[in-house]
């Protein structure tokens, strides 16, 4: 996948700010560009953000982390968070795996 074509998805898609790009069993890749604020719900899946472009604050069940390009940033599921400050550039990959409820630890 490119940059190019995942704009292209979000742009085709019906929010505007997440666009799907491939699913393979459990597993969906994505990428999001939120326009002004995030104001996403806890996912079922477990969550992988890889910050593309753009910088911020995410706010991940009550902390505060600094975020830039190529961080990663890993969300169990069910867990609330959000991005709450960032630059109108931001932009990052998006993976979802796993079953309802997120994977297990060993």
């Amino acid at each position: 996948m490119t940059p190019d074509k995942a704009l292209a998805a979000v742009a085709a898609s019906d929010d505007g700010q997440y666009g799907s790009l491939l699913e393979h069993g459990s597993m969906e890749l994505g990428y999001y560009r939120p326009a002004g604020a995030d104001d996403q719900e806890p996912h079922t899946q477990d969550e992988l953000y890889i910050v593309h472009t753009g910088s911020g604050v995410f706010l991940l069940d009550g902390e505060y982390i600094d975020f830039a390009p190529g961080d990663a940033l890993f969300v169990r599921a069910g867990v609330e968070h959000r991005f709450v400050d960032f630059t109108d550039d931001f932009a990052a990959w998006v993976v979802f795996w796993g079953p309802p409820g997120g994977e297990r630890p060993a």
